[in-house]
């Protein structure tokens, strides 16, 4: 029996920032563009198979303007001193939605986008309200999310994830693409976050290690070879600046191949 979610479940995470709170629909447009191959004498049109993949995202959402530091947007609860530093900047923004909310191995939507678009209008007889625009670049990947935004204050691993259809025996092949989303810390010097897999959730192996973070950042690593049935997000190490450290993570994981069996 068919499964349905409600949209107010949805959750954006662009880069080192949450926007859940400030929008009001998200949507990705994926499509392949093959090439047209038709002949003379054709009676009609023919395509090679493949073809040049694009992705786009879009957002809607509302104005907010905040106090916070204008130049960096550093902690900002708001979103437009965010979004005025975005546009036309050299910076790609991990993307990772979640359309069906943020529990551990939720739907994920992956891509890596540059600002395209950004408007604000301010109609007279409503709220002010914000639009964004992404162009990806590096297609798009459907996976799961591996750990929901939260703090943490001390090391340690996230629920076991398996992918719908492998196995212990298999997994998939083909690699895959791995998001990390720090938001906020307090008191951190340094934190390692990783990825890891398992055949059968007990013997668990590193798959891929992001850079040591010493703040809120955004990273996208892609990784190759067999991905094995169950993973997971674990946060290796953390070392506190001062007593009563916390940081703010989330982790995502689409896997591009096939089948093991």
């Amino acid at each position: 029996m068919a499964t349905f979610a409600h949209s107010k479940g949805t959750r954006v995470l662009l880069g080192r920032y949450d926007m859940s709170p400030f929008l009001t629909e998200a949507s990705i447009d994926a499509k392949i563009d093959p090439p047209d191959v038709t002949a003379l004498g054709s009676s009609h049109k023919t395509y090679l198979a493949g073809g040049l993949g694009d992705v786009t995202a879009s957002f809607s959402g509302l104005y907010s303007f905040g106090t916070t530091d204008d130049s960096t947007g550093s902690n900002s609860t708001h979103i437009i001193q965010v979004l005025d530093t975005w546009i036309g900047g050299a910076t790609r923004f991990v993307t990772t939605i979640l359309p069906s909310g943020q529990t551990a191995g939720a739907r994920a939507w992956l891509m890596d986008g540059d600002v395209s678009a950004y408007a604000i209008s301010a109609p007279v007889s409503d709220v002010v309200k914000t639009s964004l625009d992404l162009q990806g670049s590096d297609g798009y990947d459907g996976g799961r999310l591996l750990r929901a935004l939260a703090a943490s204050t001390s090391t340690g691993s996230g629920s076991a994830v398996a992918s719908i259809g492998t196995t212990a025996a298999g997994g998939t092949t083909g690699g895959g693409v791995a998001h990390l989303h720090i938001t906020a810390e307090r008191n951190i010097t340094t934190a390692t976050v990783k990825v890891q897999h398992s055949t059968s959730g007990s013997t668990w192996a590193d798959l891929t290690t992001f850079t040591a973070a010493t703040g809120p950042t955004q990273q996208r690593v892609s990784t190759t070879g067999t991905i094995k049935e169950q993973m997971r997000a674990t946060l290796s190490t953390l070392t506190e600046g001062a007593t009563g450290g916390s940081l703010s993570w989330a982790v995502a994981y689409a896997r591009r191949g096939k089948f093991k069996t």
